[in-house]
């Protein structure tokens, strides 16, 4: 029996903006084997709730949804409505005003020796120069997943980039807003492969106190998924749901460790964690079920097997001219999330 919730969600999936809009528009992607319905990215009317989305378009969808990045009241409130959720990952979250760790405040004056932080307008010839720091970021080379994050901009999202004396960008941060005007998330985090010590930490600390100064109360930067094994236990543990779906929640983590090697998500996590006020979970959420064909299409449409394939195929590359008897293997993370993708696929 379907619950009904008097109480209006505000919260999004993260990479769902709020713009000046009169009706929503949902970025559908349709999933192999079952055709459910991925929406990894939308533009909200200020005025909608996460609830009104769901009555009046979420809902009618034939085949159902997939979303992720999902927080705590919108898990809550998808469980009541007979739908399915999974763990995945988890928020950095930043409390406005914030002043941060003397440590990170001692590095953000060091970074500062080299440049400046201002926000910039995103018109043609700045994005054309975030396409070229693109380029230039370690996080940025070879494959990638596809959807995974908000890389087209509109009239809502900000950019702010550190500039060297030179004229030449170290770093950017782009945001969108997810739930009010007030809490700001990020979606695109670049350092230049030659950035300086210092860089991101100046970058971040810059906008948090400009934020803050406009009224700002929330800066996410952003998810981790999967968490270092060590954390996941501490940050979910307080919020699990009884229908929460543990094995799915597993494997989740299973193929996004698989993928540390292109994403350095433990790298990541450390970055983070040195700002952050708290971390908030998330969660993987279908419509009806999250069953294993859906977690199967949703891999395969990020490009997962492209992704894990190029490790394999890099590998082996490098590995000729050494004339190696053995040829090396992939980690076993990626040999696990291969298996896995396999297992789905012949799934019932």
């Amino acid at each position: 029996m379907t619950i009904m919730q008097t109480e209006s969600i505000l919260q999004l999936p993260l990479s769902w903006a709020r713009i000046s809009t009169a009706n929503p528009a949902f970025k559908l992607v349709k999933l192999p084997f079952n055709a459910t319905n991925w929406i990894p990215t939308a533009e909200v009317p200020q005025s909608y709730s996460f609830d009104q989305l769901y009555q009046s378009h979420l809902s009618q969808l034939p085949n159902g949804f997939v979303l992720q990045s999902c927080g705590l009241p919108v898990r809550d409130y998808l469980i009541e409505q007979g739908c399915q959720v999974a763990a995945m990952g988890a928020e950095a979250v930043l409390e406005l005003p914030w002043r941060g760790k003397r440590s990170v405040r001692e590095l953000a004056r060091r970074g500062r020796r080299h440049g400046t932080v201002q926000e910039i307008p995103l018109n043609q010839t700045h994005q054309h120069k975030l396409a070229q720091l693109i380029d230039n970021s370690p996080a940025r080379q070879g494959v990638q997943l596809r959807h995974t994050e908000r890389t087209e901009f509109d009239e809502s999202t900000r950019c702010f980039v550190f500039e060297t004396k030179e004229k030449v960008w170290m770093g950017a941060i782009t945001l969108s807003t997810v739930v009010a005007p007030t809490y700001f998330h990020t979606e695109l985090l670049l350092r230049h492969k030659d950035a300086q010590v210092g860089v991101m930490e100046a970058l971040v600390t810059a906008i948090a106190r400009q934020l803050a100064q406009e009224g700002g109360e929330r800066l996410s930067l952003g998810n981790v998924t999967p968490l270092p094994e060590t954390e996941s236990e501490a940050i979910f543990a307080p919020h699990r749901h009884p229908q929460e779906l543990w094995t799915q929640s597993q494997l989740s983590f299973q193929v996004g460790r698989s993928l540390n090697f292109a994403y350095n998500s433990e790298g990541l996590w450390r970055f983070k964690n040195k700002f952050i006020s708290r971390w908030e979970p998330l969660y993987l959420c279908a419509s009806p079920r999250l069953s294993w064909a859906t977690m199967a299409g949703l891999l395969h449409a990020m490009g997962y097997v492209n992704l894990v394939w190029s490790q394999v195929r890099d590998s082996l590359t490098s590995a000729l001219p050494t004339f190696k008897p053995q040829f090396p293997t992939p980690s076993g993370h990626c040999v696990l999330g291969l298996k896995f993708i396999r297992s789905m696929m012949t799934a019932k």
